[in-house]
């Protein structure tokens, strides 16, 4: 392929993870006020707190569920059918799921929510399909730098998504601006993104590379144990699911102890929130293409997933805000630095043939580290803050004694 044409379609690339998860990072600080409103919320007025936070964790767990089984299936298909296609089927689907979301809310319809969520979710396994057209279009020394796109296009989104959506749902700024505003404009970048691969995406795999794999709707759970009954397969997903766990696991209680620790307000969880997103975007940016030049993913990892398992800990340390941000800073530098590279290994395991299958199952083992964390999550909030540090950087620290026995 052309140098010019390579460009471009990374770009276009990158270009469409960053709008796919600025659709889904809008959402941040919209659905737990949406399930605690009393008065304008989609849950019936006079519903206990109990059962408002009970929907709210369904409404929260049944996208990564709903990921776990059909991210394979998507990256099967775009084996079989190629990317592009199945990356237009991914966004229309994307696109259906921010519009059911809109009128849910301005209908004040649980179901409806819960009907978007569902089919956001089947359809967000599209990451899986630009993972694989990233893969199609590197080669072994370009992989991991390639890959450290989709990381700078999550940072960016982190950066911007949340604070976005906090911003076109809140009344006090426009009278007009409500729950819903903000998933319009998600329909609206979908829609986008949807205009700019059709004309601008060229088709990575071509018909002589695919495959006709056999495709049925429990393909992802099959796939998953068929590869955990290879021993080097085990082993790399087991890496990526105990360090998913452990960061997800943070992230999910990292405002708790911020605010036990530190009395933070919200305005002080946004602002560090968008730190951590400009520190995502650096790293993914600069230092990922830089340490790729000089180093074999399997070099990184083993220094990166053992740092990432130290700088937890090293948290509880930190008596004020500017210490706190200093440690901060180190969390999205070794988690960008091991994500790309692991996602490098994991894209090579199945050969050329199988990176949409073999990537696919990798989304899906994200994404039960993204559901179980609030499975148990009632458990962990009543401990003390520490808890969750501790549980993030014991889970890590498996996933680097794993990985250096797989090496």
């Amino acid at each position: 392929m052309e140098q010019k044409h390579l460009r471009r379609d990374l770009a276009v690339i990158a270009f469409t993870a960053f709008l796919n998860f600025i659709g889904l990072t809008i959402a941040i600080p919209i659905f737990t006020p949406l399930c605690l409103d009393q008065s304008g919320g989609i849950i019936a007025v006079g519903t206990s707190i109990p059962v408002r936070t009970t929907i709210l964790g369904f409404i929260l767990g049944i996208f990564p569920l709903c990921q776990f089984f059909a991210s394979p299936m998507l990256g099967t298909l775009s084996d079989r059918y190629g990317r592009k296609k199945i990356l237009l089927f991914s966004l229309a689907g994307m696109l259906a799921g921010s519009v059911i979301m809109a009128v849910s809310i301005m209908r004040a319809s649980l179901t409806l929510a819960f009907f978007s969520r569902i089919v956001m979710g089947c359809f967000s396994g599209s990451i899986a399909v630009t993972q694989s057209a990233i893969a199609d279009l590197s080669d072994e020394k370009s992989r991991a730098k390639n890959f450290g796109l989709i990381g700078a296009a999550f940072g960016a989104s982190l950066f911007i998504g949340p604070a976005l959506g906090g911003f076109l749902s809140d009344p006090a700024i426009r009278p007009w601006f409500n729950y819903a505003t903000p998933f319009w404009l998600s329909s609206l970048l979908t829609l986008v993104n949807i205009g700019q691969v059709a004309w601008q995406l060229s088709e990575t795999l071509p018909p002589e590379r695919r495959r006709h794999a056999d495709f049925h709707l429990l393909i992802g759970p099959l796939n998953v144990m068929r590869a955990f009954q290879d021993a080097v397969s085990r082993n790399m997903f087991l890496v990526v699911f105990f360090l998913g766990f452990g960061f997800n696991f943070f992230t999910q209680f990292f405002q708790v102890f911020l605010i036990d620790k530190f009395a933070a307000t919200r305005s002080q969880l946004g602002m560090i929130f968008s730190y951590i997103g400009i520190w995502s975007i650096l790293t993914q940016a600069v230092i990922v293409p830089k340490v790729s030049k000089k180093f074999r993913p399997p070099q990184v990892l083993t220094v990166t997933l053992l740092l990432s398992a130290g700088i937890f800990p090293v948290l509880l340390l930190a008596p004020n805000y500017p210490l706190l941000f200093a440690v901060l800073a180190c969390i999205p530098l070794t988690n960008g630095l091991s994500n790309p590279n692991l996602t490098a290994l994991i894209s090579g395991l199945g050969g050329v043939e199988r990176q949409g299958e073999i990537l696919g199952i990798n989304q899906s083992v994200q994404a039960m580290t993204q559901f179980l964390p609030p499975l148990i999550g009632g458990f962990i909030v009543g401990q003390p803050y520490t808890v969750p540090i501790w549980v993030a950087a014991a889970s890590i620290l498996i996933a680097w004694g794993l990985f250096m026995r797989s090496r």
